[in-house]
């Protein structure tokens, strides 16, 4: 079993085919398909199903898939550790994220760490609470900004993003410094297509009678502008240029802690802890910027 081997399985099964996989890690498909039946002899186990569609691992193959990750993972601190040995800062960081956090302040941290580090590879990928637990247990992302994460992850807290209730900027109440969910819990309810929000609300003993069920922020937001609708999301779902309404705190107050998740601080590689110091001093100096102003 080589380490070849093992990129050539990982990337098959992101791929779901034996030939997109040859193209994008550089090998014929004659030697992809044989370096997986390879694997397979040696293992004595079928990773793949093979239909027409293409590949899907099995059963046994989802599991030697994130053995094999693991492998991968420990063999990049490897080299990372060799690297900043040697004064050389490179490498691959996999990162995933909430939307929220993705849209509000993550390009400007990302800049900000490509600025110190220019040889690194960066991939993002966004997702909700449960798919960013998945991927960290399947060590498909080093490490992860998100909320309500599993008790098994491993986590430093980032910032507090408080709930906010939407109203429309004509609307009576907008002037309010707080509001009640009793002052607005007879208003149509447009409930954001978010899990983690529709879980705070009721653990909040807040219900609302869900008239619309949406995904996208901007079309929320639009929606209670022309008054079909109010809603309450969390601050940082708002974007920077906003339509024609306002954000006015909640009361009683609730809000959900953002953090940054692994699967455990020990064995992460060097360039994964650069990361998360330099988020912890980015959000610091991003929450004392807009205390300032």
């Amino acid at each position: 079993m080589t380490l070849t081997q093992l990129q050539v399985f990982v990337a098959a099964a992101k791929a779901g085919s034996f030939t997109r996989a040859a193209e994008e890690i550089g090998f014929t498909q004659s030697a992809v398909s044989q370096m997986i039946q390879s694997l397979e002899k040696e293992l004595g186990v079928s990773l793949f199903q093979r239909s027409r569609s293409g590949i899907t691992p099995t059963s046994i193959g989802e599991r030697m898939l994130a053995h094999a990750r693991d492998i991968l993972n420990i063999t990049s601190c490897m080299t990372e550790e060799a690297n900043v040995a040697r004064g050389i800062s490179s490498g691959t960081l996999r990162i995933a994220s909430i939307p929220s956090v993705a849209s509000r302040f993550l390009p400007g941290l990302l800049g900000s760490f490509r600025k110190r580090f220019p040889a690194v590879d960066i991939l993002l990928l966004e997702g909700d609470s449960d798919e960013i637990s998945n991927w960290l247990h399947s060590s498909v992302v080093d490490i992860a900004f998100t909320v309500m994460p599993d008790k098994e992850m491993q986590t430093l807290p980032l910032l507090q993003d408080e709930m906010m209730v939407i109203l429309p900027d004509t609307h009576p109440l907008k002037d309010s410094q707080t509001l009640r969910f009793s002052e607005i819990a007879e208003r149509c309810f447009i409930m954001p297509k978010d899990g983690c929000i529709r879980k705070m609300l009721q653990e909040n003993h807040i219900s609302p009678t869900v008239t619309f069920e949406v995904r996208e922020v901007y079309t929320i937001l639009t929606m209670v502008q022309e008054y079909i609708g109010v809603t309450i999301m969390p601050e940082l779902y708002m974007p920077p240029v906003i339509p024609k309404v306002v954000a006015i705190p909640l009361s009683p107050p609730i809000t959900r802690e953002v953090v940054l998740a692994v699967r455990n601080w020990q064995s992460i590689s060097p360039l994964t802890a650069e990361f998360a110091v330099h988020s912890q001093q980015y959000v610091k100096g991003m929450e004392l910027t807009r205390q300032t102003h």
